[in-house]
């Protein structure tokens, strides 16, 4: 069973950080571990020194330790032609040239790069993870709002799919005008897309192969959002595993250091008093920037995580 976790959170915490120390702190315990950032805005590269990875493909770092970032430009453009090419199927070849008009200006569209971001995230995770034997799966995400779209999309597509599949087996209309076999592939394509988002949804509410870790500062602005956050989980019936306060500042003789000090500590107060039913793992600021192999074990052993208990 491959193990997957998501690590979520405000733009600027450090999720990115934490994600890298996660997937090191389990490839060291010996699992074959993928790490995935999601985010556009990749950092994955800087932290790991990786000078090139243009390809989309896996990138050998450390002992079981892989790492992809997934390129937005390739996925939206193997998007568009795969559904632009199951279009052509229902249209005159006259109309291909007004469709890849038409496709040409969706790849602009955001809403079309974070399907097909979406999309490849899901069938790396249900499909190819396991074809490859990975043990582990480290989701680094974008910011906030385009993690909490992640857990609700499959959901809203298996339901889709659903409805779709119903309407496709009782339209007699549909079979008169295209054919068996076009409407027959249409409904497996349909089918194929229903099981794969009806997988990846029932693996986020599996508690033995999912968790979800927030990541935030000792900060009002990532408390509040972090709030939020949890709470339109909840809505979906989803809950994080557990809370890490990363860049937390250490005490000073410094005036301004010594305030910092003070501040952070007020709020470290409200996070364990707002946040009390979740495991809380703290994270130091460090003194120089989390980059390469040494510093991130630096991080992974300040997160004392017990990793036999983190699906449980």
């Amino acid at each position: 069973m491959v193990q997957v976790i998501f690590v979520g959170g405000k733009g600027g915490v450090g999720k990115s950080t934490i994600a890298s120390a996660l997937a090191l702190k389990h490839a060291k315990a010996g699992k074959k571990t993928l790490l995935v950032s999601t985010d556009p805005a990749h950092n994955l590269h800087d932290i790991f020194s990786i000078k090139n990875n243009g390809n989309n493909g896996y990138v050998a770092l450390y002992e079981n330790l892989f790492v992809l970032e997934i390129n937005p430009s390739k996925e939206i453009e193997s998007y568009i032609q795969s559904v632009a090419q199951e279009t052509k199927k229902f249209i005159a070849a006259s109309s291909y040239a007004m469709l890849d008009t038409y496709y040409n200006n969706v790849k602009k569209n955001g809403n079309a790069l974070e399907s097909a971001l979406f999309d490849k995230l899901i069938r790396l995770i249900v499909q190819d993870c396991k074809k490859d034997s990975f043990q582990c799966v480290i989701v680094d995400t974008a910011p906030t709002g385009h993690t909490l779209r992640l857990f609700s999309l499959p959901k809203i597509l298996k339901e889709w799919g659903e409805t779709l599949l119903k309407q496709q087996e009782k339209s007699k209309m549909l079979q008169s005008v295209l054919g068996d076999i076009q409407s027959n592939s249409l409904q497996e394509r349909l089918k194929e897309r229903h099981l794969l988002y009806t997988e990846f949804f029932n693996l986020l509410h599996n508690k033995e192969q999912s968790a979800i870790f927030f990541v935030l500062n000792p900060e009002l602005l990532p408390i509040e959002e972090t709030k939020r956050a949890i709470d339109d989980l909840a809505q979906g019936q989803l809950k994080p595993k557990a809370l890490i306060i990363n860049k937390i500042p250490p005490q000073s003789d410094d005036a301004f250091f010594a305030q910092r000090f003070q501040t952070s500590k007020h709020y470290m107060q409200i996070i364990a008093q707002t946040f009390s039913y979740f495991p809380l793992y703290y994270v130091p600021l460090f003194s120089c920037d989390i980059v390469g192999i040494n510093e991130l074990e630096n991080v992974a052993k300040s997160i004392e995580i017990n990793l036999s208990s983190i699906h449980d």
